[in-house]
């Protein structure tokens, strides 16, 4: 029923690109919105000024629910996964109860970083730190251990030192953290339920993480965003991605499910006829999602969630990928590839299709994200440039990072 890696075949692309030539004329996604217009970019000032990145990370990551992960990369008791956000650096830990909670990875007795591994397992859930083996509760972030401390010392109470912990909450198999601690719930910020009905056919809760990959990216942060959020460059610079889901074809839009100031829904795309699925050769390696009928298979949901998440709902399994400001100059994404337990419970699972499918795409637009960086230096970029109609996806990221940094 299902082909196998080795009946798989090489597509012989040419036929579409010719296609797609002759199909040049018609519009993107058949069509933009009445508001759209051509309005101005970023200033080149803005990927650049180490003082409006400041800026960026004070009001926008640092007070945003972030998605940092999925709850099946830290299963057992003590397992852990760190994440760099700019200067900060996080670590995600699943306690002695189960429970998963976030911590800044500092020790609070001489400033040390506590782990410098990207993930790992502290025996029994109890974080020490490498230096002085301070040792701390994986739940609460108590102290529960200083060395050559007795206990008996008057002028230090433990209690008075306990790691600082963020927010953190779980939803639909993602863990969100928020480092804000006056921020509003995840539920409220994203509203929840009603946001998230229209993606329940995927049951992404019981989905399971089947590869990551991470990726560095010498662009700002924003330019990453930007080319997530629109189809202009498809047909330039993704041949694989527009001959499987033609950028051309009318963009199916999602209406039932509420937007708000992060959840935005980018709508689903239609599977060129003669493809059953969003990879390479467009062949069936795997059944579709259980929750999906014939029609609904035939499509890929897309989502943005500000200010850094970008979800691909395609019939077998789910990419997403989120990107991380280190400086003004780089950017990390990581990309994950969510599967049907089932699937990869079976020895000869294949999911490579799926892996090099978004693998491809993704460093095709990281090239093209590098390039425009590096350009957008030049005195000859100094006053911007513009976002046309069919950009209306990233002129409004743009006008949220500017609403959050600049007030306007």
């Amino acid at each position: 029923f299902f082909d196998t890696p080795e009946t798989a075949t090489t597509v012989d692309i040419s036929t579409f690109i010719e296609e797609e030539s002759h199909m040049a004329a018609k519009l993107l996604e058949g069509g933009y919105p009445a508001h759209a217009k051509f309005e101005n970019t970023f200033p080149q000032s803005a990927y650049f000024d180490e003082e409006y990145f400041k800026k960026e990370l004070e009001n926008i990551f640092f007070k945003s629910w972030l998605c940092a992960g999925r709850v099946e990369e830290i299963p057992n008791t003590g397992d852990f996964l760190t994440l760099n956000i700019a200067h900060e650096n996080v670590i995600i830990i699943r306690a002695q109860d189960g429970s998963i909670n976030t911590f800044y990875n500092v020790c609070r007795h001489r400033g040390s970083r506590l782990c410098e591994a990207a993930k790992g397992n502290y025996a029994k859930g109890y974080l020490t730190c490498h230096y002085h083996s301070w040792m701390y509760d994986g739940k609460t972030g108590a102290l529960v251990n200083a060395p050559n401390i007795p206990n008996e010392t008057k002028d230090f109470n433990k209690e008075d030192y306990p790691l600082k912990k963020i927010k953190t909450e779980i939803w639909d198999g993602y863990i969100w953290i928020n480092l804000d601690e006056n921020s509003p719930s995840l539920k409220e910020s994203f509203g929840l339920p009603e946001s998230w009905e229209v993606y329940k056919q995927y049951d992404m809760e019981n989905l399971k993480l089947g590869k990551k990959i991470t990726y560095n990216v010498k662009a700002n942060w924003k330019l990453v965003m930007e080319n997530a959020s629109e189809c202009y460059h498809c047909g330039n610079i993704h041949p694989e991605l527009s001959r499987t889901t033609p950028p051309t074809r009318e963009r199916l839009k999602v209406d039932e499910a509420p937007e708000t100031e992060v959840i935005k829904h980018t709508g689903a795309m239609d599977l060129r006829p003669g493809f059953d699925r969003v990879n390479i050769d467009g062949k069936v390696y795997r059944p579709p999602f259980p929750g999906l009928d014939e029609e609904e298979a035939r499509k890929i949901y897309y989502l943005h969630i500000y200010p850094h998440l970008f979800i691909g709902m395609a019939a077998d399994y789910v990419f997403m990928a989120t990107m991380f400001p280190v400086t003004p100059d780089e950017t990390i994404v990581h990309g994950y590839w969510l599967f049907d337990p089932k699937v990869l419970e079976d020895e000869n699972a294949y999911i490579d299709d799926a892996v090099e499918f978004w693998d491809v795409t993704s460093l095709q637009d990281w090239k093209a994200c590098e390039l425009t960086h590096e350009a957008n230096k030049s005195k000859a970029y100094q006053s911007g440039g513009v976002l046309t109609p069919v950009e209306w996806r990233t002129a409004a990221f743009k006008h949220f990072v500017q609403s959050k940094v600049e007030g306007k």
